[in-house]
């Protein structure tokens, strides 16, 4: 697999995955010519796209999603509730012709990626996140996410990949300018992760095979790539885990992250 994070945070997020046989997006938060600009940087053709695999309604998640629709023959691939939701919006267009429905827990060939779809606790329709796997590869995708439960662990363990949600700093969060039914909002077991709830169940998910692990959906004014890689380094030493064996990225909002390889 070759993965790259277009576009990460509350502004718009995007991550491209190829195999020989697949091209996908997770999600489509940023502008279709944005998309198209930021593949063309890494000489990646957007009309070729065969999937996007949608997480949840957010604007945030599904700005380019139309337009990306309306110009390739990309499917969509959400849970049902998700897509009549957007379905519904005037401002949206969507066809039934290019929706696939998913269920949560029931995987399912892409091509040649098998896709699993893990429900997430999120202030959303019924957002999910995706475990895909290509070639004994295994990569798990996992943002806005609130509360993660141990239940979950056993299928998302030891992977070679994370691109995992490190959204806030709680200290920062809390002494910010926003309201605070936003910031209890933000903090709760639908909001997302902070940047030590991330550290910690990465401490407990990564096995043997985890070599590359991408800090994901950081907030522009309650985080800073500095505060994540402090707290990871705190936590994962606490545990005794030495964070340079990982090859860690902080995606960026404007600033699509190096090509990566599984």
């Amino acid at each position: 697999m070759k993965i790259i994070v277009l576009a990460s945070g509350s502004k718009g997020n995007a991550t491209y995955i190829k195999t020989p046989k697949t091209s996908l997006l997770i999600d489509a938060g940023i502008s279709y010519r944005q998309i198209k600009l930021r593949m063309q940087d890494h000489q990646l053709d957007p009309t070729t796209l065969d999937a996007v695999l949608l997480t949840h309604e957010h604007s945030d998640h599904v700005k380019g999603l139309s337009s990306l629709l309306k110009f390739t023959s990309a499917k969509l691939y959400t849970p049902l509730e998700t897509f009549t939701h957007l379905y519904e919006k005037p401002t949206m267009e969507l066809s039934y012709t290019q929706f696939e429905r998913i269920e949560p827990h029931q995987g399912f060939w892409l091509n040649d990626i098998h896709v699993t779809p893990i429900p997430v606790s999120h202030d959303a329709m019924q957002a999910v996140g995706y475990i895909l796997e290509h070639e004994n590869k295994k990569l798990v995708y996992m943002t806005d996410v609130g509360y993660l439960p141990e239940t979950d662990y056993p299928s998302i363990k030891n992977a070679d990949m994370y691109i995992f949600e490190a959204n806030y700093d709680v200290a920062l969060l809390f002494s910010s300018a926003r309201p605070y039914y936003l910031k209890k909002r933000i903090d709760s077991v639908k909001g997302h992760l902070s940047n030590a709830d991330s550290a910690y169940h990465l401490t407990r998910l990564i096995g043997d095979n985890t070599k590359t692990i991408v800090l994901a959906h950081p907030s522009e004014q309650c985080n800073t790539e500095h505060h994540i890689l402090e707290t990871f380094k705190q936590v994962f030493t606490s545990y005794d885990i030495h964070l340079e064996r990982f090859d860690i990225v902080v995606a960026k909002q404007h600033q699509p992250t190096k090509l990566m390889h599984l």
